[in-house]
């Protein structure tokens, strides 16, 4: 597959067109989840701030922080709240509580995205096979997506598993669509971060960067999001689905 080599920035009727051209009509969606699906942002900063107050540390992060720290997954979230000071042993024990103490609260603060919930909805009514792939903890990515969009919304729903490669790595999405007996060419990775651009090209599939997430524009563009959306809508207007009713 040949990748744009500027990002196409969906802001008129005209990069629209350009947008929709490029992406095509993919029979599969690959979504992102945290500052893509939902906003998470607090929540996981509020887990990290009590284990920092747990060990006595001070608690000096805030929001704008969290947002840079994410995107690798949550142990690595945890290794920079902590400022890369745990040794490998003790980063295996406080991650382990991360996980714990998140999977307690990650409803608190959540919330869908304005307009996500109608997408998703519309998506599945036209028949994409629609899968979500995060560098989460596979227990609460489960948990979350079955609570905020139902049991049966998505095909797929994988986190990070022990012992299993995260993305960017394509090796367990390229098994996801083995699955789905969809090809990375008839597939499109929806993403808020530079791992998901990254992930996306590593498959082999079109790429769309959304700018409501915990990354910046500029973020996006120069991992070589191929386009660049300001609204969930404009998901629908690029695959040419009817938007009237939401």
């Amino acid at each position: 597959m040949i990748f744009m080599a500027q990002t196409i920035i969906v802001d008129n009727e005209e990069n629209l067109k350009k947008a929709s051209c490029l992406i095509g009509l993919p029979d599969c969606v690959i979504f992102d989840l945290d500052g893509t699906l939902v906003n998470t942002i607090v929540d996981l900063g509020l887990a990290c701030d009590y284990l920092l107050k747990e060990r006595g540390l001070e608690v000096k992060w805030n929001v704008d922080d969290y947002k840079n720290f994410v995107g690798n997954g949550a142990k690595l979230l945890v290794k920079r709240a902590f400022e890369d000071k745990l040794s490998e042993s003790e980063l295996d024990a406080v991650y382990e509580e991360f996980k714990v103490k998140y999977d307690e609260i990650k409803f608190d603060h959540a919330s869908v995205y304005p307009g996500m919930k109608e997408v998703i909805c519309a998506l599945k009514k036209a028949g994409k096979k629609l899968v979500v792939c995060t560098n989460k903890p596979d227990i609460s990515a489960k948990g979350m997506i079955s609570a905020m969009f139902g049991e049966n919304q998505f095909d797929v729903v994988q986190g990070v598993v022990d012992n299993k490669l995260k993305k960017p790595n394509p090796r367990v999405p390229r098994e996801i669509l083995n699955f789905l007996s969809v090809s990375p060419q008839n597939t499109v990775w929806i993403g808020d971060s530079n791992v998901d651009m990254e992930a996306a090209h590593n498959l082999g599939c079109r790429s769309i960067g959304v700018t409501w997430g915990f990354r910046p524009a500029d973020n996006l563009i120069s991992a070589g999001a191929e386009v660049l959306i300001n609204s969930p809508k404009d998901i629908l207007k690029i695959f040419k689905i009817d938007i009237d009713n939401i």
